[in-house]
């Protein structure tokens, strides 16, 4: 099942230019930002206009979209309605890209004792493209993603983009920070060459943070650009242009005094997330833990460059993709991943689905040397489990971890699913289900609450028993009792609750049930209804080896911990890699042992036999 069409439309997203009218009535527009922008199908007025927001870190209040009819450059149409806009992406159905402009609507004007004419607010501009609608979403989950001005130049022949944008990074003190003076020598004066506008505008840049001053373009073209310095009545000016039949662009004049002393005035510099990003790259890459909290300091105390939190993250996201390749790209390549899993290493089973809009629904990953590993040298005992992601899409983890002869934990199957439902969960067991069935029956230990209850006997009928997990009903008794007793009633409690769950007899369970009851007959009406067949070894007819408990998974947990902020395919693959570890050194570790048992097994015999 394809989730990525073949073909993809791109978004080229220009902002912060304005647009000047001929004297025939044509309207063009020049200056502003690039970004690309991927529209998802069906998708609603106010669904792009988050998008944008969200991209030129921006807000949706006061947004005015307006676009050109086909053909038509004398009338701008304005987008109101999910109508209009779904008319709008119609017109150019048929075109691989579309111009979308986005204007801020002015804020009404305060009355004044001298009226005076207000100046037009500076004017946004998106080139939006959707993909076509007969193709389906372009990705699998929603991505605000920019483009690189290279990318943009090498599509389009709109003029290149200003590299001001939305990450106001005002210089906080007069006091030049040290990494900012390797940048003061990027712009030398006229005749200097580069080898793209791109680079130019990059030094430009890199230059004015060093510097400490602000700049405004006055001209900013396919083939030349002027800039000035931002405060009034400052002199400082430059202006390159390419050199004639060359890439090559050549400095041309400049006036390289400034009046307005530099970093003292405290500008507020702005740039892409990309380009924040590919200055964090190296730091991301050494340190990939990094809080976006830290890379704030950091920027601050080496550049004086000042990013909120929500900015910093955002860096840290795009830096992270560069080195690691794209979340959103990663979740189009499942179908050749799990194709893969399953062709190199026969007998695994990977296993996707998606919602009815191909956005990601589950994966089921389990591989030949776990399945193998639980059938031929475990005992019949699995422990279900989940455990949160904190991946950029969240999600939740789903695990199946059994018990090897040494006690030791052994992943078996786990799932990354969108939720944990009852859905999910039986889903999973359907599919793990497919790996064991003719091997005997198996005892679960989990949770009561996620949909196990019934999901168990429904898919392994009478091949399975479900043991309650003990510290989730023993939590759980404590919790529905908080408010009636002490702690230390509850705590006497909760211990004759574990007593009465080992005790192998009817008697030794009536015993410390009993003596709950001397303390609340409540609690004992409590634990009597809480099914005590599926946790008590008095009842209980599954074997459960005295493990009463279902936090089983702590391997996947200390897994998982490391390698969830990966994108999906590589996060699984780096717990495979963990797997082969662990059976690795369980290998050689067991090729040690010098006893019959296995240590823990060992030892567990002598205490028995001490107790004759």
């Amino acid at each position: 099942m394809a989730i990525v069409p073949s073909r993809k439309m791109i978004a080229i997203c220009h902002y912060g230019g304005e647009f000047e009218t001929y004297e025939d009535g044509l309207m063009s527009y020049s200056g502003g930002e690039a970004y690309a922008v991927d529209l998802e199908v069906d998708m609603q007025l106010s669904g792009f206009k988050q998008e944008v927001a969200e991209t030129i870190d921006s807000s949706v209040d006061g947004m005015l979209v307006k676009y050109f009819l086909p053909g038509n450059k004398k009338n701008l149409i304005t987008v109101s309605k999910d109508k209009d806009f779904h008319r709008m992406v119609n017109y150019y159905k048929e075109s691989d890209q579309f111009e979308v402009f986005i204007l801020k609507e002015s804020p009404p004007a305060k009355k004044k004792p001298v009226r005076r004419p207000q100046k037009r607010p500076a004017e946004t501009q998106v080139v939006a493209v959707l993909p076509p609608a007969d193709l389906g979403p372009a990705n699998v989950i929603p991505l605000n993603e920019v483009m690189d001005n290279e990318t943009a130049n090498s599509i389009t022949t709109i003029p290149d983009p200003v590299p001001v944008d939305p990450f106001p990074m005002p210089i906080t003190n007069h006091e030049q920070p040290i990494a900012a003076k390797q940048w003061e020598n990027l712009i030398t004066g006229v005749g200097q060459r580069f080898h793209s506008l791109a680079e130019f505008r990059e030094a430009l840049r890199k230059y004015s943070i060093a510097h400490g001053f602000n700049y405004m373009y006055k001209k900013n073209e396919n083939q030349r650009v002027t800039v000035k310095c931002k405060s009034d009545n400052c002199p400082w000016r430059i202006h390159a242009s390419r050199l004639s039949t060359t890439q090559l662009v050549c400095i041309k004049t400049m006036r390289p005094t400034h009046t307005c002393q530099g970093g003292l005035i405290k500008p507020a510099f702005r740039a892409t997330r990309s380009w924040v990003g590919n200055l964090i790259k190296e730091k991301v890459k050494d340190s990939p833990k990094i809080k976006p909290k830290d890379i704030a300091n950091d920027l601050k105390r080496d550049y004086g460059i000042e990013l909120n939190y929500s900015q910093a993250r955002r860096a840290k996201e795009y830096a992270r993709e560069q080195l690691l390749g794209s979340y959103k790209d990663a979740y189009s390549e499942l179908p050749y991943f799990c194709e893969k899993i399953m062709e190199t290493n026969p007998g695994s089973l990977a296993k996707f689905s998606t919602h009815e809009d191909l956005s990601f629904h589950r994966l089921f990953v389990c591989f030949h040397a776990s399945i193998s590993g639980f059938i031929q040298g475990c005992r019949p005992l699995l422990f279900l489990d989940s455990t949160p992601l904190n991946s950029r899409y969240q999600g939740m983890l789903l695990t199946a971890t059994a018990a090897d002869g040494n006690d030791g934990a052994f992943p078996v199957a786990f799932a990354v699913v969108d939720e944990e439902t009852d859905e999910n969960w039986h889903w999973f067991l359907s599919e793990f289900k497919n790996l064991v069935l003719g091997h005997g029956p198996i005892t679960f230990v989990a949770d009561f609450q996620k949909g196990l209850r019934e999901s168990l006997p429904d898919i392994f009928g009478g091949e399975c028993y479900h043991a309650y997990c003990l510290g989730y009903l023993a939590e759980k008794l404590n919790k529905d009792l908080t408010s009636h007793f002490s702690h230390d009633a509850r705590r006497l409690m909760v211990e004759d609750l574990y007593a009465a769950a080992h005790e192998p007899k009817l008697e030794g369970f009536k015993k410390y049930t009993e003596d709950i009851k001397a303390i609340s007959p409540e609690a004992y009406n409590w634990i009597i209804g809480s099914e005590p067949d599926h946790w008590a070894n008095a009842f209980f007819g599954g074997l459960r080896y005295n493990h009463m408990t279902s936090n089983f998974g702590h391997y996947f947990y200390s897994w998982v911990s490391e390698a969830n902020e990966l994108p999906i395919t590589q996060m699984i693959d780096e717990l495979r890699s963990k797997l082969m570890q662990l059976i690795y050194a369980r290998r050689v570790e067991s090729s040690q042992w010098l006893t019959r048992l296995t240590p823990s097994m060992e030892e567990k015999l002598k205490t028995e036999i001490l107790k004759l």
